[in-house]
């Protein structure tokens, strides 16, 4: 184990947090539903009750059971347009246009929303042509609909879903993560930072390439507490950032995770290693 020193402070930090309060508010009207989206129809459906025996069955994350249908399009456009005004508040896109914006995806509200859940970025691509706007706003527009219900889907699943997990992708969006928790007496967490669940990883093994043992990673501590390490693969130089709960002095807020770990990435990509996210295939439909 090596050990290294952080920079003093992110400089785009306080804009990380600031731009996912204004998500948060313009999601308002989706934390204000009981279902944040899901219509009532479906959360008593068969289907729902049986979507995480479905997911362990077919070892498929719980998103891939999930298209447009199973949501209040009603209140979805109602948080479309709350999410464009606190967007344009905060100056993303200067010369966006959001009322416009807000009209178009209110057209193709259903195609987006599919893709979201299969996240798609080949989608984000074709449409930000169709309609002249960045992928990353239409990424952050379609992400931010979506989120809370997946967050109420993290937030009813089972323990032995999340244990019994062995792939990088989240369970429950099929989303990837390079942030992991370590807590004494228990196993390393993969923590999502889009639906916060928290699921099980092997330390033994490297996420991206499969290669076995610790004498193939590298164990950078980071900070005089070392609450903050940095693992990396000898065989294929990807990366994951690790919180150590049992050092650190401040517990970092759930789901800021990526942003205050954003040091580890400069030091890692500093000696050209790679995210696990960036690096570790994602699994297909």
């Amino acid at each position: 184990m090596s050990s290294a020193q952080p920079d003093t402070i992110d400089e785009d930090i306080e804009m990380k947090i600031q731009l996912l309060e204004a998500l948060r508010k313009g999601q308002e009207p989706l934390w204000d539903d009981p279902g944040r989206g899901f219509t009532p129809d479906f959360l008593t459906s068969e289907e729902y009750l049986g979507l995480q025996k479905m997911s362990v069955i077919q070892d498929t994350p719980m998103s891939y059971y999930l298209d447009d249908s199973q949501y209040n399009l009603g209140l979805l456009k109602k948080a479309l347009a709350t999410l464009m005004f606190e967007m344009n508040e905060m100056e993303i896109e200067p010369d966006l246009d959001p009322i416009k914006l807000v009209s178009d995806l209110e057209g193709v509200l259903p195609e987006l929303m599919r893709n979201v859940l299969r996240v798609d970025p080949n989608h984000f691509e074709a449409l930000s042509v169709k309609l002249g706007v960045s992928p990353v706003v239409l990424s952050m527009v379609g992400g931010a609909l979506i989120q809370p219900s997946m967050i109420f889907l993290a937030s009813q699943c089972e323990q032995g879903l999340l244990d019994a997990w062995n792939h990088v992708n989240c369970p429950v969006c099929d989303r990837q993560t390079s942030v992991v928790l370590k807590s004494e007496g228990e196993v390393w967490r993969f923590k999502c930072q889009y639906c916060l669940a928290e699921y099980w990883m092997d330390i033994f093994t490297c996420p991206s390439c499969g290669s076995k043992g610790l004498d193939d990673k590298e164990f950078l501590l980071v900070g005089e507490s070392q609450a903050l390490e940095i693992v990396s693969c000898k065989a294929c130089s990807s990366y994951y950032k690790i919180i150590n709960n049992t050092k650190i002095e401040t517990p970092i807020s759930e789901g800021l995770e990526e942003i205050y770990t954003g040091q580890l990435d400069e030091i890692a990509q500093g000696r050209g290693l790679r995210r696990l996210d960036e690096a570790a295939p994602r699994s297909e439909d």
